[in-house]
């Protein structure tokens, strides 16, 4: 470890009073040090090097317009074929004496509800 050992403690310590405030842990590691990283708010901390960035965050719905690029969600109605799919889906729940397949139902259905909340908050 390139840093002492009182300044790592001092950022976990930091780190984990994020965590207890709602922050989350980052799967995404540190730029500097490869190190493990929290966020909270637009903040994101390094756990071991204590290297910090602030993302910039949309001002206005119009700020969101310009960063979202329209092309990449064409209004199709998706979240009409992801509802149907969902249905459908949802009804073949249990029908599979296949774990492996069943978890893979499960897995996608998950998926799927996580695209709409997505779709929604584009909105």
């Amino acid at each position: 470890m390139s840093i002492s050992g009182d300044k790592y403690k001092e950022n976990l310590k930091h780190a984990a009073e994020t965590l207890l405030k709602g922050g989350t842990l980052l799967s995404e590691p540190c730029d500097k040090c490869n190190g493990i990283q929290v966020k909270k708010n637009n903040e994101i901390t390094c756990i071991i090097c204590g290297n910090s960035t602030t993302l910039k965050e949309p001002k206005s719905t119009e700020d969101i317009d310009k960063t979202v690029d329209k092309r990449i969600l064409p209004d199709f109605n998706i979240t009409e074929k992801i509802g149907d799919r969902l249905v459908e889906l949802i009804m073949s729940i249990g029908s599979d004496k296949n774990l492996d397949e069943e978890e893979q139902r499960l897995r996608v259905i998950d998926n799927y509800i996580k695209i709409l909340e997505k779709v929604k908050v584009l909105k």
